[in-house]
């Protein structure tokens, strides 16, 4: 079976998907904020639920993910007799890599293995592209949520932009900081080395490269150090010199 552009397009999607997914699966679904929160009557949320809400809702998409990437894995297993990992982003890599099995009957003029793909085939792999679209519809949704911009009340380093330095985490691993208005980046390097006064708060995520450990450890660090913080949950930022002096005591 030969891979047609199409072919290729699905593989560029399940490939997306495989990525996509990675990035939600990553997202913080037990913020500090949401301990001890209890929803009451009422037309309005209640303080915190709405990050319960968000949490049911990535739980709800990636185990539906999930469950599609393993019924893919069996189709693989069953009719290519392939081996098939574990992880979910794996598998779907994998069915990227036999995009071809599962979506060029979708073509009405389709031929496969010789033949012209029947109703059924057809039908099949029409079935299998709704549910790629829907599935990487909502990891694209989901995924934005992991780009939050944590103000740093500091102005741009650029002498014209009169813009704020904010922190746009879920962008990457840089941690650099960025203009709102001109977008000038200030990476992590040069921002770490500023004056004390310049940097008050930073991220959990920020706190981590400092001290060249994990953002988990971060926050049990935080709690038994009880380090002074600003914000809640997922924006939760801390001291930059409590996190300095952890990092005199302990680093890694």
């Amino acid at each position: 079976m030969t891979e047609t552009t199409s072919a290729l397009n699905v593989r560029d999607d399940l490939r997306e998907l495989a990525e996509r997914y990675e990035t939600v699966a990553a997202l913080d679904l037990t913020p500090e904020a949401l301990e001890g929160v209890r929803t009451a009557p009422g037309s309005r949320v209640p303080p915190g639920a709405q990050e319960i809400l968000d949490a049911d809702e990535i739980r709800r998409a990636l185990a539906d993910v999930d469950e599609w990437a393993e019924f893919l894995a069996h189709v693989l297993v069953d009719e290519l007799g392939v081996t098939a990992p574990d992880s979910t982003p794996a598998r779907l890599r994998l069915a990227g890599e036999h995009a071809a099995h599962f979506a060029a009957a979708a073509d009405p003029h389709a031929v496969v293995d010789g033949e012209v793909a029947s109703m059924p085939e057809r039908l099949a792999a029409l079935s299998f592209l709704d549910d790629l679209r829907r599935h990487l519809w909502a990891m694209r949704h989901l995924a934005g949520r992991g780009v939050r911009h944590i103000p740093t009340w500091h102005r741009c380093t650029s002498s014209v932009c009169d813009g704020m330095l904010v922190s746009t985490l879920g962008e990457g691993a840089d941690a650099s900081l960025r203009c709102d208005r001109c977008g000038t980046l200030v990476p992590f390097s040069v921002w770490s080395t500023w004056p004390r006064q310049r940097v008050t708060y930073i991220t959990a995520e920020h706190a981590a490269k400092m001290l060249q450990t994990t953002v988990q450890a971060v926050w049990q660090r935080a709690r038994r150090g009880q380090w002074r913080r600003v914000g809640t949950g997922r924006d939760v930022r801390y001291h930059v010199d409590d996190v300095r002096a952890d990092a005199g005591v302990s680093v890694g």
